[in-house]
């Protein structure tokens, strides 16, 4: 049997940990696309496209899940049924909830979280109500970093020529 410290040894001894499921990504997403108003978007139609907006969504988390800490055993960590992986198995996570807000599908509100941290930290919580949870805390700094990262994304001329893009396939 794998227990939670195996897995999160495992993880720790692999550097392409976080990185190893990212081609995986670029399938995921384009149904959380679509949701968000992007019909027309299929991974053979552009793939590119989608690359860009999976590795820009993914910078700005520095190529990490959305809640990562350091320390000497990752803090994030795969569902018990994925404890035989070596790398992260991202879910693609939503900042306003999907349980909560009915406008929950925009595609400034995707993020790349954890199995654990999706359903262990962020519970169905927006994100504001996740922050008075963790206030005070190293996680705190963490997801404020990222928020700030996002939003310097959303207003740059990168983000700006992706959206122009990909209003191709509305």
């Amino acid at each position: 049997m794998r227990t939670l410290r195996f897995h999160r040894e495992t993880l720790a001894s692999n550097p392409d940990a976080y990185i190893a499921d990212l081609p995986r990504l670029q399938n995921t997403v384009v149904d959380h696309l679509k949701s968000c108003g992007y019909s027309k978007v299929t991974f053979t139609r552009c793939p590119e496209l989608i690359e860009k907006y999976v590795n820009c969504i993914f910078e700005t988390q520095d190529r990490k899940p959305f809640f990562h800490i350091g320390g000497s055993l990752p803090y994030c960590w795969n569902s018990p049924k994925d404890w035989d992986k070596d790398f992260i198995r991202y879910e693609w996570g939503h900042l306003r909830s999907r349980n909560q807000n009915e406008s929950a599908h925009k595609i400034t509100n995707l993020c790349l979280q954890s199995a654990r941290c999706n359903q262990h930290i962020q519970t169905s919580m927006d994100i504001d109500e996740v922050l008075k949870w963790l206030e005070g805390s190293v996680v705190e700094h963490r997801v404020q970093f990222v928020l700030t990262n996002r939003r310097i994304l959303f207003e740059s001329s990168i983000w700006n020529d992706l959206l122009r893009e990909l209003n191709k396939y509305r």
